[in-house]
This record gives structure tokens, C-alpha cells and sequence, in this order.
């Protein structure tokens, strides 16, 4: 019998093909983002002030992704503005397109929104966008001159791809930054829009995204962390604060509930649900919804509190704030500097303390908040006699996170925790030293190693060092801590 034995070439060269058949199918699958998923949805909020008599536009525009549409060859995605059809996207090759559906006689046919393809030093050419569009991309009835944007840089967060991109024009210089599967934190139109010439106060900003299980990707600036735990936010997590006329305040905060998609603490004061308010943490940033009765208003909520700061940061607090849905009061700030940052033990846990000072003085405690009023902006205004309250206590059912009996002269004034060090499996741990500097020296006391920290526990591996015994020290202005570390990475 005759067995015909198959050409090994011939099956070499197909097993190959399908190879990189698969690698590029691969590589297509993962170059789809939520720019190509049905349910996608984008809410954008437009801002403007000062159009006619003093009045205001304050408008959330919703985009969301429908079903497949054919332009041509290309399968798109239908997109919807407030539910009605504007347009549609198509993502390829990194690239995101915008088709619009209006029929304007000085429109493209697709224009180019985002590359993801560009690295750093690359330019980008795409469109001028008329300023008076608002948000609103159906009311982009014609584009500028072609403009050259330059990728400034590029970096990762939570696994996303963010580009920092700039336009030079004559009248114009801005930055934006785009978000790979998410967008601009300007809206869909970022460093290329045109800047408005009748004088108003405008600003398009975009809010939120939403995955299409409608998770939350996005949240007023920052890309969601999906494995960030809140600590600030407990159920049952109680304040009691001395008010001026000495009498205690209770403030809690109870189960949580979803409001425009992200779990919203209510506050109470008492049993009376405080301002009809909620708190909401977005990885680490705290923020106070007033009047949340109102469940689809984002335009009403606050920066509350971050532990994110550093020395000489300069940040702005919200001092007036007035929630009404007829006429409209710019909400007022004032400039606040980061005097001191440290850790300090309390209750037997290492929290951060930040010190603000301005037009008067704040001290925050991390999981804990102001130790003076916890809200001291509500929605009839700012508490400028929030130096006269005092936080005494802070808790969560029996476990006592800050009581003010242990820090009978004040918490202000005590000392920042004493840094700790540790060495196991040929590594040197170090505790409560972010500011710290740490240096190495050989006996001969040359510095062979030298680092600034800036984390809660740093890590460093000895084993890159080749002596067998080194100085360290840890140094913070006047505080030094030195010791000495033996048989190197044994």
C-alpha cells in the first residue's frame, strides 16, 4: 500500500501563515477599546457663564455607543447624543474616527479624534473644532484649518495608555491629555479647539465614563483604580465634634447607594439626612454631593478632602457654594498651601497628618479628616469658624480610629512618627520615612547609595552592593537616624 506523505515544507510554511494570521487577528483584538463596544457612555458637561446679563448654560451632554453600522467598507459604531443618532465611531489600528451624520457643507467626511499609535516627539495632524460647539458635537457645522499637534508625552495609569498633547497656534497654546478608551478630560475635543473670542466664561469638561456593564472607568479627572477599597468610607463611621457653644454634633454616614453609577455614602447629622448629601471616594479623593435628592446632578458636588499632597502644594478650597436650579452663583475659592505633611501614630496605626494653611488653618488626618469640622463647606456655604469646632471623636462601631483624650496639648504640635528599619531575605525595610533621605556609605565613608523616599514602607534590595558591611543613615532636616547593616545580601 502507497502512503503519500505530506510536503514538510508545504506544512512548514502554512503552520507559519497561520501564525501570523493569528498574531494580527490577536493584535486587532486587543487594539479594541470601549471606543468600539456597544454601551460605551460618555457624559459631558458644558459651562458657560457670563453670555447674556450675568446668566449661565450648565449642560450634560450624554453620548453612548450603539449597535454596528457599514460607512463604506468600515464597521463602525452607531453613537447617540441624548439618544438621538449624530454620528458613529470607528476604531482601527489605534486610531478613533468620528463620522458625522449632519449634512454641513464644509464638514469631512470622518475626522480624526485620537492616535494611540504615537509616542513620545510625534506630531499628530488633525483639526481645528469651532469653540461654540459646547459639547455638543452635532453642532459642529464646520471645521478649521488643519492644525499639527505634538505628543508631549506619554505615560500609563491603571493600564491605559495616557498622551499628553499639545497645539501651538498664533492666538492659542493649551495642553490635553487623551486617555486611551476613555478620551479627553476636556470632552471629545481637547488641545485642538478653538479658544472662544466673545469674552464668556466657558469650559466643556467630561464627567464620567461608563464601561459598557456600566462600571465606572472614569470619574472628573482621574481613570478608576477598579481595585481601590475605600477606607475614609464606612457605613456606621461617626464623627463627634464640640461645636462653639459646646455642644456635640454627631455626624455619620450610613449604607451606601448607587448614584450615577458610584457608590454614594449618605451623610447624617443625627437622624436628619444632612443637606441631603453623600460622600463619594474616587481613588483616595473625597467628594461631597449636596442636594444628592437630585439623583442625576453631578454640577453639585465638591473636593472634600485628599491625602495625596505633598510640601508646598498649592490647592484650591471651595469657600461658597449656592445649589439652585433657577439661578446660578459661581461657586468662590481660596488658595490654601500644604505648610506639613508627616505620620503620626494614633491609636496604635501610622496615619498621615497634613497641614494647610490660608485664610484660616486646616489640619487633616488621613482616615480621619479635619480635626476641626469635618464639612466645612456645606450647601449654604463655608464654616469660617471651622477653627472653633474640635473633632473628638472618630469611629467605627467599637474599633476607635481618633480620640482626642490621647492628644491632650493638640494634635498640631507633636511630633511626626520615628522612621523604623528592618532587614529580612537580604533586603532593608523602612517604615515611616517617606522624606526621608537614606544613604549607604563603605567604611572608607563613601556614599555608594542615595534615595529620597516617598512611600509609607520603601524597599531596598542589598544584594546589588558588594561590601559586607555598610553605613546607613536616614536623614530629614535636622533628625538623623544612622545604623549599621552587616554581611550584605546574606
Amino acid at each position: 500500500m502507497n502512503i503519500v506523505q505530506p510536503n514538510v515544507n508545504i506544512m512548514r510554511n502554512i503552520t507559519i501563515l497561520l501564525l501570523i494570521l493569528s498574531c494580527v487577528f490577536a493584535g486587532h483584538i486587543q487594539a479594541q477599546t470601549e471606543f468600539s463596544k456597544t454601551g460605551t457612555q460618555w457624559k459631558v458637561n458644558r459651562f458657560c457663564y457670563g453670555i447674556w446679563n450675568d446668566t449661565y448654560i450648565n449642560d450634560d451632554y450624554f453620548y453612548e455607543l450603539g449597535t454596528d453600522t457599514l460607512l463604506g467598507d468600515k464597521n463602525c459604531k452607531k453613537l447617540y447624543l441624548d439618544k438621538v443618532l449624530v454620528g458613529a465611531f470607528l476604531e482601527e489600528d489605534r486610531k478613533v474616527w468620528y463620522y458625522p451624520f449632519q449634512e454641513y457643507v464644509n464638514i469631512p467626511d470622518r475626522v480624526l479624534l485620537y492616535d494611540f499609535s504615537k509616542e513620545k516627539g510625534d506630531k499628530i495632524e488633525s483639526y481645528r473644532i469651532p469653540w461654540n460647539i459646547g459639547g455638543n458635537l452635532s453642532y459642529c457645522d464646520f471645521f478649521d484649518e488643519p492644525i499639527t499637534l505634538t505628543v508631549e508625552d506619554v505615560y500609563y495609569e491603571c493600564g491605559r495608555k495616557i498622551m499628553v498633547v499639545s497645539a501651538l497656534a498664533d492666538y492659542y497654546c493649551r495642553e490635553d491629555a487623551w486617555i486611551e478608551g476613555i478620551g479627553s478630560p476636556s470632552g471629545f475635543w481637547g488641545a485642538y479647539e478653538v479658544a472662544a473670542t466673545d469674552g464668556v466664561n466657558r469650559n466643556t469638561s467630561l464627567a464620567q465614563v461608563f464601561a459598557s456593564d456600566k462600571s465606572v472607568l472614569y470619574y472628573k479627572g482621574q481613570v478608576i483604580n477598579p481595585d481601590y477599597q475605600s477606607t475614609f468610607l464606612r457605613p456606621g463611621k461617626t464623627w463627634e465634634i464640640q461645636t462653639p457653644s459646646n455642644s456635640i454634633d454627631k455626624i455619620s454616614i450610613g449604607e451606601p447607594r448607587m448614584i450615577n453609577g458610584y457608590p454614594s455614602y449618605p451623610v447624617y447629622k443625627g437622624t436628619y439626612h444632612y443637606d441631603g448629601g453623600y460622600l463619594y471616594d474616587v481613588n483616595g479623593t473625597i467628594y461631597w454631593l449636596f442636594g444628592g435628592y437630585y439623583d442625576d446632578l453631578l454640577d453639585c458636588d465638591q473636593y472634600l478632602y485628599s491625602f495625596d499632597f505633598s510640601e508646598a502644594d498649592r490647592i484650591y478650597l471651595c469657600v461658597s457654594h449656592n445649589v439652585n436650579m433657577v439661578y446660578y452663583v459661581p461657586p468662590t475659592y481660596e488658595p490654601y498651601t500644604v505648610t506639613r505633611t508627616d505620620r503620626i501614630q494614633c491609636m496604635g496605626k501610622s496615619l498621615k497628618r497634613i497641614v494647610l494653611e490660608g485664610k484660616i488653618k486646616h489640619v487633616w488626618l488621613e482616615d480621619v479628616g479635619s480635626l476641626n469640622l469635618l464639612l466645612y463647606l456645606e450647601g449654604s456655604g463655608y464654616h469660617w469658624d471651622a477653627s472653633e469646632y474640635k473633632l473628638l471623636r472618630c469611629y467605627v462601631g467599637d474599633e476607635v480610629i481618633y480620640d482626642s483624650t490621647d492628644f491632650p496639648d493638640g494634635i498640631e504640635g507633636i511630633g511626626a512618627s520615628v522612621p523604623t528599619y528592618s532587614i529580612a531575605d537580604g533586603k532593608l525595610i523602612v517604615h515611616d520615612a517617606s522624606g526621608y533621605r537614606l544613604s549607604f556609605y563603605n567604611l572608607s565613608g563613601v556614599e555608594v547609595y542615595s534615595q529620597i523616599l516617598s512611600e509609607t514602607t520603601e524597599t531596598v534590595p542589598l544584594s546589588a552592593f558588594s561590601t559586607t558591611i555598610l553605613i546607613g543613615k536616614l536623614q530629614k532636616g535636622d533628625a538623623v537616624i544612622s545604623f549599621k547593616i552587616g554581611e550584605i545580601g546574606k
